[in-house]
């Protein structure tokens, strides 16, 4: 540590405040700078003007002002700024009086000198202290005012003053209103400029303060953060761990679904086709039996038997549409025009449509996308066919058909006026094999189980809503490029 710095932290204790601390360091520089500015003055005024008596007090007072050191080192904090404020005033007007006692010729210079030395001090205050302290920054400030004020009655007193020395300048005295409105000047600007150091100073440390609040409260968030982030990493690797290890059972599960599916497929494929065969022969000899031939008690139980065999050929015919349906997922895909499958479908239903002057009216915001056609036009035609077959017979039928893009999916709207279903009832088994909700026209009740199942083979599904009298609405989501 070097002798600028040993000096200036001389009394600084680490249990006092910065502020306390700042300031000692403060007041020991500028007494080590003052007394080494009083010396150069005494040397260069023991150079210019000899060892008079203003030399000797120069030499004298920069030791002397070395003493708050000595004051600070002992913990006097408030003495050594006391007398550091108010030494230069009153070694300047002992000098002066001392210079005049001791002069061969005096000089205008010797009375005016002094004066700007004196008015130098009215800033020591300011420096020294806070203007909280302000009975010890205001004491040091009225001793310099005095010093000022009692300047020519402390000579006149001691028979040197000015005139009394021979010294006739007519407007000697004007200098003492000038000096005073030169303090005046000096201590009013100090203590605004002093006044806003500390303002600016106390909303520094304030928001210092501040800022340190909010880094103490981003380390504590850092640190939750941290916690959490270790946290979520190993809750991370317990999921990926379980992730595999459900990644493998499912696995494990496909393989036996698929094989399952696989065996299912094979077994509706030979019910399907082995059984094609042994009723073909039963209709075949069915055939070739001649009714007139029957006795009157085989006739009704051979119309029986007929009946029986053409349900169970039925059955058998729609088990392989379901089969064909199924495996049809890979079919290819083709462009398809909402506006052209409708033409068509009016062209099957021409007749029907005519004979109960149904309206079929569409709104498609989206006419063209890909997807399987037969089975779209299955779908299609299933709902229209359907909507003309339950029918209500109170109004004429309208068909309202809509389509819309929902994300990378075609959604079409089926929506007619017709007899409606009670779904409170059977919404569970509005898609079912062969069921039926309305006796009074022919069905198998395969139409809405083909809808559904073809929608679903296209990647899609099937909703309906409806209300008995009101009618009916179908919405169909398969996946389409527009």
């Amino acid at each position: 540590m070097s002798l600028w710095q040993r000096i200036s932290t001389t009394g600084v204790t680490s249990s006092a405040t910065s502020e306390l601390n700042r300031t000692i360091i403060l007041c020991n520089r500028v007494s080590l700078l003052l007394s080494c500015f009083i010396l150069i003055l005494g040397i260069l005024s023991f150079l210019h003007f000899g060892f008079i008596a203003s030399t000797k007090v120069a030499l004298l007072v920069s030791p002397v002002t070395l003493l708050p050191i000595v004051l600070n080192a002992f913990g006097h904090i408030n003495y050594s700024r006391i007398f550091l404020s108010v030494a230069i005033s009153l070694a300047c007007v002992v000098g002066s009086t001392l210079d005049k006692l001791d002069y061969v010729q005096i000089e205008e210079l010797q009375f005016y000198l002094f004066r700007f030395l004196l008015l130098s001090a009215t800033i020591f205050p300011f420096i020294l202290f806070n203007l909280k302290e302000y009975k010890l920054w205001i004491s040091a400030l009225i001793i310099n005012f005095l010093c000022i004020v009692l300047y020519d009655p402390i000579h006149n007193a001691l028979g040197l003053g000015y005139y009394q020395l021979g010294l006739n300048g007519p407007s000697y005295y004007f200098i003492n209103f000038i000096a005073l409105a030169a303090f005046a000047v000096i201590s009013s600007s100090t203590y605004f400029l002093k006044f806003s150091f500390e303002k600016y100073e106390a909303e520094n440390i304030k928001l210092i303060y501040q800022l340190s609040l909010k880094q103490e409260e981003l380390l504590y968030a850092n640190k939750v953060i941290d916690e959490q982030r270790d946290l979520l990493a190993r809750e991370n690797e317990r999921l990926n761990s379980d992730l595999l290890q459900k990644n493998e059972q499912l696995s494990a599960t496909n393989s036996e679904l698929i094989a399952h599916n696989n065996n299912l497929e094979q077994f509706s494929y030979t019910i399907s086709h082995n059984l094609r065969g042994p009723l073909a022969s039963l209709q075949g000899l069915a055939n070739i039996v001649n009714p007139h031939q029957l006795g009157e008690d085989n006739k009704p139980l051979f119309g029986h038997f007929l009946k029986s065999v053409n349900a169970l050929d039925t059955t058998i015919k729609d088990l392989s549409h379901i089969i064909e349906i199924r495996n049809n997922v890979s079919s290819v895909k083709d462009v398809v025009n909402l506006d052209n499958e409708i033409k068509h479908i009016k062209t099957l239903l021409r007749k029907e449509i005519t004979e109960h002057k149904v309206v079929i009216s569409s709104e498609f915001k989206v006419l063209e996308f890909t997807t399987v056609k037969s089975m779209l036009h299955s779908i299609l035609y299933n709902l229209i066919s359907n909507a003309i077959k339950y029918r209500s017979y109170e109004r004429d039928l309208v068909i309202n058909l809509r389509s819309q893009l929902i994300g990378s999916s075609v959604q079409i709207q089926v929506q007619d006026n017709g007899l409606g279903i009670d779904l409170s009832q059977h919404k569970e088994k509005i898609f079912g094999l062969y069921k039926r909700f309305h006796t009074h026209t022919e069905g198998k009740g395969l139409g809405l189980f083909l809808v559904k199942l073809q929608a679903e083979t296209l990647g899609g599904n099937v909703q309906i809503q409806s209300k008995p009298g009101i009618g009916t609405t179908f919405t169909i989501v398969v996946n389409g490029v527009e």
